[in-house]
C-alpha cells in the first residue's frame, strides 16, 4: 500500500465523518458546538453527545444504528489494513486476494465477527458519554479517559480472540485450503501458551503481518483496532477542540469568518474540527513514517 494512498484514506475518512455530523446537526446543536469552541461552555461531552447521536441515531437498538456501527467498524479495520500495508509493504493487498480465492468463508467470518465488538464498543462509549454529560466536574473527564480506554481495550481483545476462534472453526469445518491452512497452527499456538498469546498481542498492536516462507497473512491487529472507532473519534474531537479553543482564546479566531469557510467556527464548527483533526493526524502519520524510514 502506497503511503500517499493510505494518507488519503485516513484524511478522507476523518473529514467525511465530521462533515456527515455537520450535515445532521440541528442549528441549535451547531450553535452549542460553536459556544464550546469559543470557550463559552467548558463542558465538551454535552456537545459531542449530540454529534455522536447525529451520526448513529438515538440510543436503543435499531437496525439503522447497528448498520452504521458495522460500517464504522469495517472502515476502521480497512484503515488498519492500509497502515499495515504501509509499514509492511506487499503483505496486505496481495494476501487479501489470496484469501478471497482460497478462503472466502474465512474472510466473511472475520468481517462478520468484528460487528459484535464494534457495536458493543459503540454502546459502551455512548453510555460513558451520557454519564459524563450529567457530571460537570473536571475530574470526571479524566475518569472518562481511563474508563473509555479500558472499555476499548476489552472490546479490542474480544475482537482479536474472536478472530482466532473464527480461524479455528473454519479449520474444524474443513473450510481452509492451502496456502492458508497453516494459519491454524499459529492460532493454536497463540491460544494455548501464555508466551504465544503475548507474542500475538504484540504483533497485533503493531499491525505486524504473520509471515512464513513464501506467504504472509494480514495482521490480526486489523480486528484488534476495529472496535477502537468511538474512542478515537472522541479523542480527535476533544483534542481538535482544545486546539481551537486555545487559538480562539488568543484571538486567532475572530467573530468574523476567515477567508476560507473551512475554518469558520460560527457557521461550520464541525468542518473546522475536521480540518484541525486531519491536520493533526497528517502530522503524526508523516512524522511517524519519516521516523520509521529513518
Amino acid at each position: 500500500m502506497h503511503p500517499l494512498t493510505t494518507w488519503l484514506a485516513l484524511a478522507g475518512s476523518i473529514w467525511a465523518l465530521f462533515a456527515l455530523a455537520e450535515d445532521r446537526l440541528s442549528p441549535p446543536q451547531r450553535q452549542q458546538v460553536t459556544h464550546w469552541l469559543r470557550g463559552q461552555t467548558p463542558h465538551w461531552p454535552d456537545t459531542f453527545l449530540a454529534v455522536y447521536d447525529s451520526v448513529f441515531g438515538q440510543p436503543g437498538f435499531s437496525g439503522a444504528r447497528f448498520l452504521r456501527a458495522c460500517i464504522a467498524s469495517q472502515i476502521t479495520a480497512f484503515l488498519a489494513l492500509c497502515l499495515s500495508g504501509v509499514y509492511y509493504p506487499g503483505t496486505a493487498g496481495l494476501m487479501l486476494l489470496v484469501l478471497g480465492l482460497y478462503a472466502p468463508a474465512l474472510c466473511g467470518g472475520l468481517a462478520l465477527m468484528s460487528l459484535l465488538p464494534g457495536y458493543v464498543s459503540l454502546v459502551l462509549h455512548r453510555a460513558l458519554l451520557e454519564r459524563l454529560s450529567h457530571s460537570h466536574a473536571p475530574q470526571y473527564q479524566g475518569s472518562w479517559t481511563l474508563l473509555a480506554s479500558l472499555a476499548t481495550g476489552l472490546c479490542a481483545l474480544l475482537a482479536c480472540y474472536l478472530s482466532f476462534l473464527v480461524v479455528v472453526l473454519c479449520s474444524q469445518a474443513d473450510l481452509l485450503r492451502r496456502p492458508v491452512a497453516w494459519i491454524v497452527g499459529y492460532v493454536e499456538f497463540s491460544l494455548k501458551t501464555p508466551g504465544g498469546s503475548l507474542s500475538a498481542l504484540y504483533e497485533a498492536l503493531f499491525l505486524q503481518p504473520i509471515i512464513v516462507p513464501g506467504v504472509a497473512f494480514p495482521s490480526f491487529g486489523i480486528w484488534l483496532y476495529a472496535p477502537c472507532f468511538p474512542f478515537v473519534w472522541a479523542l480527535l474531537y476533544r483534542l481538535a477542540g482544545r486546539l481551537i479553543r486555545s487559538a480562539s482564546a488568543r484571538g486567532y479566531w475572530q467573530t468574523t469568518a476567515p477567508p476560507l469557510g473551512l475554518l469558520d467556527i460560527d457557521t461550520r464548527p464541525l468542518h473546522t474540527l475536521g480540518a484541525v483533526a486531519v491536520g493533526g493526524v497528517s502530522l503524526l502519520y508523516w512524522g511517524t513514517l519519516a521516523w520509521y524510514s529513518w
